[in-house]
């Protein structure tokens, strides 16, 4: 959705020659701020490789970088250590810029884990050494997210350059471990002080992002009985033989054809006005049978295609809109499946399991409504740069979630597309990257009010 009314841009309440003096500020700095975005990706922080022998010190390292880059712009900071989930601990960075009174509060949300860098063949570039080329500097972390936290905290940092006295507290919650969904931001929610709106600046590709669909994570399993495939037809023809035994395999197919019915019928009767039609998916991800039993998903034996198996186990990610209860949605999914296990004597006799929240994959949807300020002023601070303010959903999840189950509303914004994530040759272009500072900055003028 694009934004057509120009008085949303005049009500963002910052006069012309304010507006000038900000945006000025960060093109002056820009040199500064690609060293310091280079400086970030150069931290090698990848928290979903439990080998990774280097992260902790790695992220502690930069951890200090950045608590010295916010205490020299004034903020009082305070750290701890996550719960753990691929290490013992999980950095956390909090830090308050204490306003002078009177404005609105924010949080400034951002993780500094990255992904691995994977196959190092399929790269052009060092994943960790930042090189600028024709304005793309490349790294693991160009856009997911350090050039978001480089873009939010160089915002806070030009406006201090510039005189600017900010009215409402500014806070940073920075964290270690998102990529590997883990506790870091929802330990901010939890422990530090409320605030009246967040960012969260995971790319974005520039568009002011309220929405994002809830997320789920599902385990399936069904039991059979294992047999010699020499007597396989004994449970496929006629004559009461008997000892054939029952496939699992076979048995789970039924149930993957069935969510894949229910998918179709959810993606023609349920839609979100900024979600892509048909968002809201059923993936069988991953799917393990054979003989042997089963355990967490796990087989406890693997053997030949000789035996008849008796255990298998499929994995869904669940996509449902904004809106939608995961109450609702559990039921409905079981209901169904169920319903479908009445039509098989042996599944009728022994039903499908299920696990939900597979591995602590269970994220909430986001949803500020677009009109909300917060929506309308990150929109009309963009206009202001010269951007055209989109507002758009996300088709991935951030820990704007858990923000916005605590009820704070918020969006995402930030330089680059989410396809350029996780990916090899990751990039965040550097005009843009100053574009969104220059809109940050902005938008922390007109939302926490300056002197």
């Amino acid at each position: 959705m694009v934004l057509r009314e120009r008085g949303e841009v005049s009500r963002l309440g910052i006069e012309p020659e304010v507006v000038q003096r900000v945006v000025g500020q960060v093109e002056r700095s820009r040199e500064e701020l690609i060293a310091f975005l280079r400086r970030l990706l150069a931290f090698r922080t990848e928290s979903q490789n439990p080998e990774a022998g280097h992260f902790l010190t790695e992220a502690d390292a930069c951890r200090d970088f950045l608590a010295e880059l916010l205490q020299a712009d004034g903020f009082e900071t305070q750290r701890w250590e996550a719960r753990g989930v691929t290490f013992a601990r999980h950095p956390v960075l909090a830090a308050r810029l204490a306003g002078s009174g009177g404005g609105r509060s924010i949080a400034l949300n951002g993780h500094f884990d990255v992904v691995p860098a994977g196959d190092l063949a399929a790269w052009t570039r060092d994943p960790w050494g930042t090189d600028l080329v024709d304005s793309r500097l490349y790294g693991r972390g160009a856009v997911d997210m350090k050039g978001g936290i480089a873009a939010m905290l160089w915002a806070v940092h030009c406006l201090r350059q510039a005189g600017f006295q900010l009215r409402g507290d500014v806070w940073a919650h920075l964290v270690s471990d998102e990529e590997v969904v883990g506790y870091g931001s929802r330990e901010c929610v939890a422990r530090l002080p409320a605030v009246d709106a967040v960012i969260d600046p995971e790319p974005s590709n520039m568009a002011v992002t309220p929405a994002t669909g809830g997320l789920e994570h599902l385990r399936i399993e069904v039991e059979g009985v294992a047999a010699h495939a020499g007597v396989r037809y004994r449970s496929l023809h006629a004559g009461g033989q008997g000892g054939g035994g029952v496939n699992a395999i076979e048995k789970m197919v039924k149930i993957l054809t069935a969510l894949q019915d229910l998918e179709r019928e959810w993606a023609n009767s349920r839609s979100h006005p900024l979600l892509p039609p048909g968002f809201n998916t059923l993936l069988p991800g991953i799917i393990m049978g054979g003989n042997g039993g089963g355990h967490d998903g796990q087989l406890n034996m693997v053997t030949n295609p000789g035996t008849t198996p008796d255990y298998c186990s499929l994995e869904y990610n669940v996509w449902y809109y904004p809106g939608e209860r995961l109450e609702d949605i559990r039921q409905e999914i079981e209901a169904y499946v169920l319903a479908v296990a009445q039509t098989d004597p042996w599944l009728r006799q022994h039903p499908p399991r299920f696990t939900w929240a597979l591995r602590g994959i269970s994220f909430p949807p986001a949803a500020t409504d677009a009109q909300h300020p917060v929506v309308q002023t990150m929109a009309a601070a963009l206009e202001r740069v010269g951007v055209p303010a989109r507002v758009e959903g996300a088709t991935y999840v951030t820990d704007l979630s858990w923000y916005q189950a605590a009820g704070i509303p918020g969006v995402i914004f930030a330089p680059g597309s989410i396809t350029q994530a996780h990916a090899p040759d990751e990039y965040v272009d550097v005009n843009r990257l100053v574009e969104a500072t220059q809109a940050l900055a902005l938008m922390l003028l007109a939302w926490c009010g300056y002197a």
